[in-house]
């Protein structure tokens, strides 16, 4: 685990301990504090609303990833399987691109 670092979110200044790096750390602590910040123009919200919406938009967004990594590794999967599909030259041929 690394040092505590000290982070600050809406004016409020936290200490976080991680394994990840600060660099890291405080990556997303900015991030957060700028999606607060966003949030911060609604009126009529409580912290703890602002809060909660934030991290229903940074799950979303965080589902959103996911999804599409799980696109990209099907997509590679197929292709990569494609590729075993090919025939492979005799031992010693190289085989040459057609135009």
């Amino acid at each position: 685990m690394t040092a505590p670092v000290q982070v600050e979110i809406l004016g409020q200044k936290l200490t976080v301990t991680s394994d990840d790096e600060e660099r890291h750390v405080r990556s997303v602590a900015a991030y957060v504090d700028a999606k607060m910040r966003e949030m911060g123009g609604v009126q009529g919200l409580s912290p703890y609303t602002r809060a909660i919406l934030v991290a229903l938009n940074i799950a979303s967004e965080c589902q959103k990833l996911r999804e599409s990594q799980e696109e990209v590794e099907r997509a590679v999967s197929r292709i990569s399987n494609l590729f075993e599909q090919l025939p492979s030259a005799p031992d010693g041929e190289e085989i040459s691109e057609r135009a």
